[in-house]
């Protein structure tokens, strides 16, 4: 589950490249994976069950669990919790989400303590990001997403519509480096925004200057990265803020990976891996961590 946290106010050859770039490639790799292999669906159902497979279907599902990769402690990115799946946090887990698993927090006056829940979340998790400091203006709001790319898709609509109604772009543009996760170009389909990838630089973060030669005046935001999902690098984002502030575009801080971690690390100390990029930049608008 994903906390998206929302704020509104506030010499390598270069080349373009627009979201559409690459599908021809992609193709091409994707019928490479599939040739010659069997289907890993055979056996599979395909229709309901004539009968009810009753109590039986626990231990089905039981024995198709044990074919899953041994995941502990190998997937960065991809599960959030350590330790043995018979331990405590994952009892404390477990027995949460059997409370509240029938639950439809659409309906906010039935399930009230759901409601509550969730305010509570992004409340901490705002607070955690800097909405208790001066500089962010102390008006922090979001919701709790259904992960990464609904944060994301969130983040991008909400400063296309945004921008649409401060300056009536139309035609919206947004920029970013090749290193930013591949559901900004989901959210560039979905919206209708004409996505500019542009190279990173020898350090694999965000180049400011190649960034700064895409925006246009139908660009509307600017994405960095803290830290990116395929280095683990962070990208400059006190200087990307800037260039967003100077020319009055929107700035999404993508902290699926490090939203629940480099904040601590700042406090810890470790200045140079953990920049303070929290609301208490003005900069910021916009920003998603994983849960």
């Amino acid at each position: 589950m994903d906390s998206s946290i929302i704020h509104l106010i506030g010499s390598r050859k270069r080349t373009k490249s627009c979201y559409c770039r690459g599908f021809h490639e992609l193709y091409q790799v994707v019928e490479a994976l599939q040739s010659g292999s069997s289907s890993k669906r055979s056996g599979w159902l395909t229709e309901l069950p004539a009968a009810g497979l009753g109590m039986g279907v626990i231990e089905k599902m039981k024995h198709e669990k044990e074919t899953d990769v041994a995941w502990q402690g190998k997937c960065s990115g991809t599960i959030y919790i350590g330790g043995s799946e018979s331990g405590g946090h994952f009892s404390l887990i477990n027995d949460a989400y059997s409370m509240f698993s029938h639950t439809n927090p659409l309906h906010m006056d039935v399930f009230q303590s759901v409601v509550r829940f969730e305010g509570e979340v992004v409340a901490m998790t705002a607070a955690l990001l800097g909405s208790k400091e001066k500089a962010s203006g102390r008006k922090i709001c979001g919701n709790m997403t259904s992960g990464g790319t609904e944060s994301i898709l969130l983040a991008v609509k909400s400063s296309r519509d945004y921008m649409k109604a401060k300056k009536g772009i139309t035609t919206p543009e947004m920029v970013m480096p090749e290193s930013a996760h591949s559901a900004y170009d989901k959210a560039a389909q979905y919206f209708n925004i004409k996505l500019w990838r542009v190279p990173v630089n020898e350090e694999f973060q965000a180049d400011v200057k190649v960034i700064k030669r895409y925006i246009n005046k139908n660009t509307i935001m600017i994405i960095g990265s803290a830290p990116g999902f395929p280095h683990g690098v962070i990208d400059p984002i006190e200087e990307l803020g800037e260039l967003a502030s100077s020319l009055g575009i929107c700035f999404h801080v993508d902290l699926c990976l490090g939203g629940f971690v480099l904040p601590f690390a700042h406090k810890l100390g470790y200045a140079p891996c953990a920049p303070p990029f929290f609301f208490s930049l003005p900069h910021v608008g916009t920003t998603g961590g994983d849960i």
